[in-house]
């Protein structure tokens, strides 16, 4: 008998884990809630989160900043700051929006006085820089949809790079993502609630979720480890619901948003999940 209940307490185990992974894929098959956004949103390409019920985001072709609220649906302030271009990530950290181009040119805009600096990352046309956010206080962190070395170099993984935001010119690699047929980063965003780099990659529909407890050195404090892979777990998402996922942000109490530029859809459109 003992044996008995021990093995049904293992089988009802196993089913438990089971279920939580399935629950955790299917997170992604409906959304809480759905935006369509305004045509100057038509070609979004990064999202972050601003303040209350407020989103920044940006179009890749346009040097400009919206600010759109969920809760009025529409732009409530638009900030320029650059040339037409191709903007592919946002970042933010009050006072300071962090913008990225497709070479790696990083766009420094103080949201008090309208400053706006430029660096040049080591990265160029053929990293196809895509992806942007903020990496506890003192880092960003850089997704490359094309070749993952520094400098446009080749490398047998697409890279994930950590930016220190007090010295721009410490760049070193922190994840790295096995190179699939069609896998190719499109937005990234940190979760420090759960220890998670979370990766969208539109072209392979698929979000990867980094696990980065483990690193030896906490984000907040001086990054991860230079040349960690985590532990990673693929999860595919639908492309019914993903025509082009190209940004991604979470709120302060735990909301996470994903934006799709238009694609083939008559407009372009912000998931909640």
């Amino acid at each position: 008998m003992k044996y008995i209940l021990l093995l049904f307490i293992i089988i009802s185990s196993f089913t438990s884990c089971a279920q939580n992974k399935t629950e955790t894929k299917g997170r992604f098959d409906t959304p809480k809630n759905k935006w369509f956004l305004p045509y100057q949103l038509e070609e979004i390409s990064g999202l972050a989160w601003h303040s209350k019920n407020t989103i920044a985001t940006v179009n890749d072709e346009k040097g400009k900043i919206y600010l759109y609220n969920i809760k009025k649906e529409e732009i409530v302030k638009t900030i320029s700051f650059g040339k037409k271009g191709d903007y592919e990530g946002i970042a933010y950290a009050k006072p300071f929006f962090y913008v990225i181009n497709s070479k790696g040119k990083l766009y420094i805009i103080n949201e008090e006085n309208d400053n706006v600096d430029k660096y040049q990352l080591p990265f160029t046309v053929e990293n196809d820089v895509e992806g942007l956010c903020t990496f506890g206080n003192k880092h960003l962190l850089v997704a490359l949809k094309g070749r993952g070395g520094l400098n446009g170099k080749k490398a047998d993984f697409k890279g994930i790079y950590k930016v220190s935001i007090e010295d721009l010119s410490d760049v070193q690699l922190a994840y790295k993502i096995p190179k699939g047929k069609n896998t190719g980063p499109s937005g990234v965003f940190y979760d420090k609630k759960h220890n998670q780099v979370i990766v969208l990659s539109h072209r392979s529909k698929e979000i990867f979720f980094i696990d980065t407890a483990s690193d030896e050195i906490n984000a907040n404090s001086g990054g991860v480890n230079s040349s960690s892979s985590g532990n990673i777990e693929v999860v595919k998402i639908k492309r019914s619901i993903f025509e082009q996922p190209e940004g991604i942000c979470i709120s302060p109490d735990g909301r996470l948003f994903i934006s799709n530029e238009m694609g083939d859809n008559l407009k372009a459109n912000l998931l909640e999940f």
